[in-house]
């Protein structure tokens, strides 16, 4: 069963790598759209999208190989810390802001300025919880 646990473990960390990707790469994207060409705006928004799709398929992982580990190697939330709600918090910021960010990204790429500042920073607020998502869950399974 530990075998089990430890690839559960190294697929939760994986995924949260991979989806909070968007965390880094979304802001410096964001940064240069105002100024970028219409062909270099096509291609910032290819980059985007390809980001978009892995960080759902991530979200998936997390979804299912969270409760998992929770399951099988604590038990379930019986012996959930304040550190550990803390850290659930940060994930429900962190994923109305994914929500958030998409739904600007999409209103940018038809033309609306605007879009671009709120998805810029939607993708800022993401970046801040994904930093606290890591230190939370540090002080919750250390």
């Amino acid at each position: 069963m530990d075998i089990v646990i430890n690839l559960l473990i190294a697929a939760h960390i994986l995924a949260f790598v991979a989806g909070g990707s968007n965390s880094v790469v979304g802001p410096v994207i964001g940064a240069r759209m105002a100024a970028a060409t219409p062909d270099m705006r096509a291609g910032y928004f290819a980059v985007m999208e390809t980001l978009s799709k892995v960080g759902r398929a991530a979200m998936v992982v997390l979804l299912v190989s969270g409760p998992a580990i929770l399951w099988l190697k604590y038990g379930g939330l019986g012996g959930a810390s304040i550190w550990f709600w803390i850290k659930m918090a940060l994930v429900v910021v962190m994923f109305a802001s994914i929500v958030v960010g998409g739904i600007n990204v999409k209103k940018l790429q038809a033309g609306d300025v605007a879009a671009g500042k709120r998805a810029d920073l939607a993708h800022r607020i993401t970046g801040l919880a994904f930093l606290g998502v890591v230190i939370s869950a540090v002080f919750a399974f250390n």
